[in-house]
């Protein structure tokens, strides 16, 4: 069976993603989270490493997991319980965990929101919303309605699409795109004059502005908005090193 060094995988991702350099949430610690004994024969991506993805990676006979959420978002805390356990399958069954958050997202090539634009098949594709060097944002035209784009997105994400439609006929014309929950940058992306946006999570704050802006803000969900990413690692893994990678499907409502 063939087999790539843990650390060569490693370092390819922490490269590749920049890991070191783009600021995150604390509590996201990308890069690798859990080490395994060296080796690697079988690679799972999932978006969320919950309790029910560790059980599936193993029983996929995965001894590498590579998520978008990571294992430490419930932040520092004693190993007992349930916690202890998620820890313990790791151990346990030689699983090293390795996750990307914000730099998987806005990855030029790879991450989810360039994911979503091609495969709604957006025409001159641009990054929007620089922060601290990195842009959070992509931007493209689609050529058809809005409703049609609504449609699309539910397609592509296979999930259902919320939020505000404000004239359902009208040309979408050039959206932006920004995946998780990215919903409360909805003003300045409003300031910036684009009128229709595409994220994930469906916020209560965000939906009420979108009305009162009469902007289009399509939610596919936390979940669906971000399986590109790591969809498209497993990808670039298997052909560059010709190791079997699984998806690990386990969508929340959110």
């Amino acid at each position: 069976m063939n087999s790539v060094q843990l650390h060569t995988i490693v370092s390819l991702l922490n490269n590749l993603l920049s890991i070191q350099t783009i600021q995150d949430s604390p509590m996201a610690i990308n890069g690798l989270q859990v080490e395994n004994n060296g080796q690697v024969h079988k690679i799972a991506l999932a978006v969320d490493a919950t309790q029910k993805t560790l059980d599936d990676a193993v029983e996929a006979g995965a001894d590498l997991l590579i998520v978008h959420h990571g294992v430490f978002w419930c932040g520092l805390r004693p190993i007992v319980g349930w916690w202890r356990r998620k820890i313990e399958t790791c151990l346990n069954h030689n699983l090293a965990v390795y996750s990307a958050h914000l730099p998987l997202d806005v990855h030029p090539t790879l991450g989810n929101n360039i994911g979503i634009a091609r495969a709604l098949r957006l025409s001159r594709i641009s990054s929007e919303m620089e922060r601290h060097g990195i842009a959070l944002a992509v931007s493209g035209v689609f050529n058809g309605s809005v409703d049609e784009l609504r449609r699309a997105y539910a397609e592509v994400t296979e999930a259902e699409v919320t939020g505000n439609v404000d004239d359902p006929e009208a040309p979408a014309g050039r959206v932006i795109i920004s995946s998780g929950s990215s919903g409360p940058e909805i003003y300045r992306i409003q300031e910036k004059g684009f009128t229709t946006f595409l994220t994930g999570e469906q916020n209560h704050w965000v939906l009420n502005a979108a009305h009162d802006m009469h902007m289009n803000v399509l939610f596919a969900g936390h979940y669906a908005s971000e399986t590109f990413g790591v969809k498209s690692l497993g990808a670039m893994l298997h052909e560059r090193y010709l190791l079997p990678t699984v998806f690990i499907h386990n969508p929340t409502r959110m």
